[in-house]
């Protein structure tokens, strides 16, 4: 990654400042670009609990790992072995520049792609210092956090830039998606939800997802209906909220 990195920006990685740096040029080409948000899938890896690190002690945990990786040859095939403090330091530090450029901070939190790992590292109660930390970044929880939907719902409830994004979810347990859904449209306003992204680098994928998705959330707004919790009328501008009005309002985007 660091080979890469340093390849793409023509500079070497020589310290902390550096990979500072880094970011921060490519965060303004792709802001440059249109980009409205940032996005973590580190879940995958760690927990998603971020320290406040002060910058001496992530310099120097980071330029330790920098001189191990130099001592092997700075091998564009290793892991370079980031530490913690320096993880921690750079989520906060790209936290701050989200908060000057208004962009939205999506986070992969439930359920990990694949086969083993370990699930509790993807809590989003664990993001609860960050909520806090960065009142004016919304945060978009990807994937309705499944299986903790109750503790989206219950973050979405009592942080106002928290909200919940659908992608993916109703693949991962249409029941489960529908049964969440029922759940946020009760506790939450309906503008704090996103129905569905595709999360897919293929177009059948995203087609496929996007059939289950809207019969999900046609079947749970007809039952709403039928309960009398709300009109036919407000289940339809309800429904184009959730697919349409929400994500284009959550991130900012013009002429959508």
């Amino acid at each position: 990654m660091i080979v890469g990195v340093e390849r793409e920006r023509g500079f070497t990685i020589r310290s902390l400042d550096d990979w500072m740096r880094a970011f921060q040029q490519e965060l303004d080409d792709v802001y440059a670009q249109g980009a409205v948000a940032l996005k973590s899938t580190i879940a995958y890896l760690r927990s998603l609990r971020f320290e406040v690190v002060a910058y001496d002690a992530a310099r120097s945990a980071f330029s330790a790992c920098l001189r191990g990786w130099k001592s092997r040859g700075r091998k564009a095939e290793d892991d370079f072995p980031f530490p913690r403090e320096a993880q921690d330091f750079m989520m906060h530090f790209m936290l701050q520049k989200a908060n000057e450029r208004h962009l939205v901070f999506q986070f992969h939190t439930g359920l990990q792609e694949g086969n083993g790992n370990i699930i509790s590292n993807s809590d989003p109660s664990l993001m609860s210092n960050l909520f806090l930390a960065y009142p004016n970044v919304d945060f978009d929880l990807f994937h309705i956090s499944y299986p903790y939907q109750g503790v989206a719902a219950a973050l979405c409830k009592n942080f106002p830039n928290v909200f919940v994004d659908m992608c993916w979810a109703h693949i991962i347990s249409p029941a489960a998606s529908r049964s969440a859904l029922a759940d946020f449209l009760d506790a939450l306003p309906y503008t704090k939800i996103s129905a569905f992204g595709g999360d897919y680098m293929f177009v059948d994928g995203v087609w496929g997802h996007l059939s289950l998705a809207r019969e999900n959330v046609a079947r749970v707004l007809a039952e709403k209906v039928r309960e009398g919790v709300f009109t036919r009328e407000k289940a339809l501008q309800i429904g184009l909220a959730l697919f349409h009005d929400n994500p284009a309002r959550i991130f900012r985007l013009q002429g959508v």
